[in-house]
C-alpha cells in the first residue's frame, strides 16, 4: 500500500518497450447507464465512462502504446493501492486523484483505503483485429452505443456473435451440439436488471468454441458454463459480478478447455471444475468402479455416459473471489471416474475473503490427479491458503436427503458443507468416496497480511490425499518449509513433502 504524499513512479517493472505513439480507443457505452458515483477516468485526453455497481465500478478502453490515466476519487482518500502488484503499476497522487501510466494491455484493480466494495476495475483491452462486418449472414452483430434486449441467443455451427465496443446485450447465450463457434467483441453482456436466477451462457456437448474480449457483468447464478464440452477457448474474458451464486467459470465434464487473460470478480467461485450425470449413471459407475490408483474401470464410465474432466488450462488470469467459495476450486461435484491434468500457471489471487485460494473439495466418485498450480501470486487470503478434501457433502449424490442441498428445508450438517461423523456414519459412504493425488504447488507467492492456513483431508483407507508437494511456496518472501510453517493440518494423508530451492 502507498502513502497518499507519494504513490511512486510507475511502470518499470512490466518490462516492455515504451511506445513513443499512443492511441486510446473510447466505447461508446449508450446514455443512461448506471455510472460510478465514486470515481471518474480520464486516458487519452479523453474521458472514459466508468459504470457503477454495489460491488465496484469499472472502466475499459484499448490501448496501444503508452498513456497516462488519472482516476479522480469523489471522495477523500489516505491510501489507494493497484492490483495485481505484481504488474508495478504505480503512480503519484495529487489531491484526490491518481495518475499512472500503462503501456501494455492489463486489467487492473485500483482500491482506495481498503474498500472491499468501491474498488475501479480498469480494463485496458488489446486493439482490435479482424473486426466482423454487418450483414455477414455468419454473424449476429450488436452495434456499439446501444441496449439490445437480446433475450435468448442460440448460438449457431460456425457463427460469430460479436458485440462491439460500446454494446450492451441483455439476454443468455445458449448452445447445444455446436461446433466451430465465437463470442467476440468489447461490448458487454448485462445481466444486472435480471431478476431470476438463470445460467448465463450454457454451451452444451460443443466443440471449439471461442469467446475473446467481452465483459460479462452481473450474473444472477453460474456465469460460463461448458458443459461436456472439448476444445473450448476463453481469452480476455472479464466477468464481474456480486450475485448470489454466481460462479465466473464452472468447467463441467469437459476436457481442453483453456483460459487465458481472463480477469473474475465473482462473489461465488471464481472457477470451479465439476462432473455431473443422472443418478441412475451415477449408481451404475459407483458401484462399478474402483477408485484405488490405476484400477479405475474405464469401461463403466463408458457405458454410463459419464464424460471424465481432462486437460484443463487456466493462465495469465487475475481472480477475485469475495464472500462465498473458492478462488481455484475443483469440486465439489465430481461424479465421473477421472478428473485429471489441470494446470493454473502464471495466475494473480488478487482478493479471496472467505473460502480458499487453491481447494479440492471431492465430494464424489472422482480420482482426482495431477492438478499443478504454478508461479501462483496470492496477494489477499483470508481463508485458506489450500484446502484438499474428500468426504461426504451436501453436494455428494449419496448425501442423505435431510443434509441434501437439494433439499430447500435442509438440516445443517456440522461441518458446514460437509458432513461430519455425527451427521452421518462414515462406513455407510465410504465405498462411494474419491481420492486426491499428485497436488503440485510450485513458486507459490503470499504476500497477505498472515500466512493463511491449509487442510489436507481424506476420508480414510482407499480415499487418501497423497502425493502433495509444496514446492519454492514463499511466504513474503521467506520459504514455507514444514507443515508447521505451512499452517498445514492433514487427515488420512500421505506423501505430502516440502522442497525449497
Amino acid at each position: 500500500m502507498l502513502s497518499l504524499k507519494k504513490w511512486a513512479v510507475l511502470v518499470g517493472a512490466v518490462g516492455l518497450a515504451i511506445s513513443s505513439t499512443a492511441q486510446v480507443v473510447t466505447y461508446p457505452f449508450p446514455r443512461g447507464l448506471p455510472a460510478s458515483a465514486d470515481y471518474t477516468v480520464r486516458t487519452g485526453g479523453k474521458e472514459i465512462f466508468a459504470w457503477g455497481t454495489p460491488a465496484f465500478s469499472l472502466a475499459a478502453f484499448a490501448l496501444t502504446g503508452e498513456t497516462e490515466v488519472t482516476v479522480t476519487a469523489i471522495r477523500p482518500f489516505k491510501k489507494v493501492v493497484t492490483r495485481p502488484t505484481a504488474l508495478g503499476v504505480q503512480g503519484t497522487v495529487e489531491d484526490n486523484t491518481v495518475r499512472f501510466r500503462l503501456n501494455r494491455p492489463c486489467q487492473l484493480s485500483v482500491e482506495f483505503d481498503d474498500q472491499l466494495r468501491r474498488p475501479l476495475f480498469l480494463f485496458a483491452d488489446p486493439p482490435e483485429t479482424n473486426v466482423p462486418k454487418p450483414g455477414d449472414p455468419n454473424v449476429r452483430y450488436f452495434a456499439g452505443g446501444q441496449v439490445h434486449e437480446a433475450g435468448e441467443i442460440q448460438l449457431r455451427n460456425g457463427q460469430t456473435v460479436y458485440l462491439a465496443p460500446g454494446a450492451v446485450v441483455r439476454g443468455i447465450i445458449q448452445a447445444s451440439g455446436v461446433t466451430g463457434a465465437r463470442v467476440i467483441g468489447r461490448g458487454i453482456l448485462d445481466a444486472t436488471t435480471r431478476t431470476n436466477k438463470l445460467q448465463f451462457v450454457t454451451l452444451t456437448s460443443c466443440t471449439n468454441i471461442e469467446m475473446n474480449g467481452v465483459i460479462v457483468l452481473g450474473s444472477f447464478g453460474w456465469t460460463l458454463v461448458p458443459k461436456l464440452c472439448e476444445n473450448i477457448r476463453f481469452r480476455h474474458v472479464k466477468v464481474a459480478s456480486w450475485r448470489d451464486n454466481d460462479d465466473g467459470l464452472d468447467i463441467v465434464s469437459s476436457r481442453h478447455v483453456t483460459v487465458e487473460n481472463c480477469f473474475f470478480r465473482t462473489k461465488d467461485d471464481c472457477i470451479s471444475v465439476k462432473a455431473f450425470g443422472d443418478s441412475l449413471a451415477y449408481s451404475d459407475l459407483r458401484t462399478s468402479t474402483r477408485k484405488t490408483a490405476g484400477q479405475e474401470d474405464e469401461s463403466a464410465a463408458d457405458r454410463t455416459g459419464y464424460a471424465d474432466v481432462q486437460d484443463v488450462r487456466v493462465r495469465d488470469s487475475v481472480f477475485w473471489n469475495a464472500e462465498w467459495g473458492n478462488a481455484l476450486e475443483i469440486g465439489y461435484e465430481l461424479r465421473t471416474a477421472r478428473v485429471r491434468d489441470l494446470v493454473f500457471q502464471n495466475c494473480d489471487i488478487i482478493r479471496e475473503e472467505r473460502g480458499a485460494a487453491i481447494s479440492i473439495h471431492n465430494g464424489d466418485i472422482a480420482a482426482v490427479e495431477n492438478a499443478r498450480f504454478e508461479d501462483i501470486r496470492i496477494e489477499d487470503a483470508t481463508g485458506k491458503l489450500l484446502d484438499l478434501r474428500v468426504g461426504l457433502s451436501i453436494y455428494s449424490e449419496d448425501c442423505p436427503y435431510e443434509f441434501s442441498r437439494k433439499n430447500p428445508k435442509r438440516k445443517r450438517a456440522s461441518g458446514g458443507a460437509w458432513l461430519l461423523p455425527g451427521d452421518e456414519p462414515p462406513a455407510a459412504h465410504a465405498k462411494f468416496r474419491g481420492s486426491i493425488r499428485n497436488v503440485h504447488l510450485k513458486n507459490v507467492r503470499i504476500t497477505a497480511a498472515k500466512m493463511p492456513p491449509s487442510v489436507i483431508q481424506g476420508y480414510g483407507p482407499g480415499s487418501e490425499v497423497s502425493n502433495v508437494t509444496f514446492e519454492n511456496v514463499l511466504f513474503h518472501g521467506k520459504p514455507v518449509l514444514n507443515a508447521a510453517e505451512a499452517e498445514l493440518t492433514m487427515e488420512h494423508a500421505n506423501g505430502v513433502r516440502f522442497i525449497s530451492r
